[in-house]
């Protein structure tokens, strides 16, 4: 026991230190235990809402040594924490390494299997498509939380694979056809997400997430809100741990249901989303879509 305790404290605190050794160009790195600063939790100096004291670290090659500076100036008296940035970590990351999650973290996202299922219509024009674009007809794809605009911010929520294998299963025949025709610089934009594409291919492509995405969320065993009310009543730490990361998971999948109100008013809408209730529907939905057949879950379950 005592020695899982040690090598845990070990793994969680060791940093990444750049050091210039003068037989070497450039920079090298090395793992070392830093006293005093890794006493320090996390926090991103950028995150709404919030005013902690983040100190910014950087590596002075010139003076061989690493330098923190705060983003905002704290009184000798007061009694202000301190906090450091432990890197652009995913919610899976900061659990495995740190042994928490972090809340409202702008770097997590999901990672889920999908596949162009062959009993698709237009599979093998689809396929050729996806060769074409030198994308994988399935694989494991990752992907972050919606945004209503691509422009707010720098980074990418969803990787190549997976917006190309969308924009690709929602397109029509005469689609299919102009796009593997097009000249490849032309058709390489199918592979990024801020491309501006026609009106009528981007809103089949939000539908197609979305309805993949629903169907994921039914795949878990408990809801966002039963997820919610566990974690107020759960006072054991690793079983909280589990449903913070298992909620933070929910909540980004259905920020790609939400993204454009699909199963909202709109009377074709909520026609397939009640069509999307019931099990057969659900499984040949799964099947289609993702290729792993949906398993409907039979009672809340502990974390």
């Amino acid at each position: 026991m005592l020695l899982r305790w040690a090598v845990s404290t070990v793994m969680t605190r060791q940093n990444k230190v750049p050091v210039n050794l003068a037989e070497f160009d450039g920079m090298d790195h090395t793992l070392a235990l830093i006293p005093l600063w890794d006493m320090a939790n996390h926090a991103f100096p950028d995150t709404p809402n919030e005013t902690r004291c983040v100190a910014e670290t950087c590596y002075n090659a010139t003076n061989e040594q690493l330098e923190c500076s705060l983003t905002r100036e704290v009184s000798d008296t007061a009694s202000v924490p301190i906090f450091i940035v432990y890197g652009t970590r995913t919610d899976a990351e900061f659990l495995v390494h740190n042994g928490f999650v972090c809340p409202r973290n702008p770097h997590a996202n999901v990672q889920k299997r999908f596949t162009l299922v062959p009993a698709i219509p237009l599979y093998k024009e689809r396929a050729h498509l996806l060769e074409l674009l030198g994308m994988p007809t399935t694989g494991t794809f990752s992907f972050g939380a919606a945004r209503e605009s691509a422009a707010a911010t720098a980074t990418t929520p969803i990787s190549q694979e997976l917006i190309s294998l969308a924009r690709v299963s929602s397109m029509t025949a005469k689609e299919l056809d102009e796009y593997t025709a097009m000249e490849e610089t032309q058709r390489q934009t199918l592979r990024t997400y801020q491309a501006l594409l026609p009106a009528e291919l981007c809103a089949r492509t939000e539908r197609w997430l979305a309805t993949v995405m629903k169907i994921m969320l039914l795949r878990y065993p408990t809801t966002v809100e039963q997820d919610e009310a566990l974690l107020k009543t759960n006072r054991h730490h690793i079983r909280r741990l589990l449903i913070e990361y298992r909620l933070g998971e929910k909540q980004i999948l259905r920020s790609w249901c939400t993204l454009r109100e699909f199963f909202t008013v709109k009377p074709r809408n909520q026609r397939l989303y009640t069509i999307c209730q019931s099990k057969a529907a659900r499984f040949m939905l799964s099947r289609w879509l993702t290729g792993v057949p949906y398993t409907p879950a039979t009672s809340l379950q502990k974390a």
